[in-house]
């Protein structure tokens, strides 16, 4: 009997604590599908990310969650930024004597620093240029070179490394309305 007043109030307890966690999600969904989004329509982004298999860096999952935290971009944003985004590679050919094939290709280029990095986007006519050796937080593989500038109301968002610089990301900014943090 005693088991029997100990186990009824448990059993109540775990079922109406189960009912609530299932109701108050269907509940506000129900309620914020009724309000209009008052963001700007964004494009649909795609990522494809290569790593080796058995890398302990995960450069991938560290990418996708900073795109999860930045702003999206209207399909025009992106558009206006693209220029802002071959200016950048010309940038690196003339000043860190890279080879790019294109703006969606990977660039060759000679071993540089991240001040050498920092000079090309100044000299590209990039203001105020965040370049550091990426963390172990950031969107870039251990022991790059990162670096973002700002295109308009995007950001672009690229590193450099073993003499390589994969093409910049035309991305939104950071909800501190930054392209990296310092």
């Amino acid at each position: 009997m005693r088991a029997v007043r100990i186990g009824l109030p448990i059993a109540v307890l775990f079922v109406v604590a189960s009912a609530t966690a299932v109701a108050v999600p269907l509940i506000q969904a129900s309620v914020s599908a009724n309000e209009p989004d008052g963001r700007p329509a964004a494009t649909v982004e795609q990522l494809m990310c290569a790593q080796v298999v058995s890398s302990v860096d995960d450069y991938c999952e560290r990418i996708a969650e900073d795109l999860g935290r930045r702003a999206p971009l209207t399909d025009d944003e992106r558009v206006a930024a693209q220029p802002r985004r071959q200016a950048l590679l010309d940038g690196f050919v003339r000043q860190l004597g890279a080879d790019c094939g294109g703006p969606l290709e990977h660039c060759r280029l000679p071993v540089t620093t991240p001040e050498a990095v920092r000079q090309a986007l100044i000299a590209a006519g990039f203001n105020e240029p965040v370049v550091r050796p990426a963390r172990f937080t950031d969107p870039a593989p251990a022991g790059a070179i990162l670096y973002a500038v700002r295109a308009g109301r995007a950001c672009l968002l690229g590193h450099v490394r073993s003499e390589t610089a994969a093409p910049p990301l035309i991305v939104g900014r950071l909800p501190d309305d930054a392209c990296l943090p310092l």
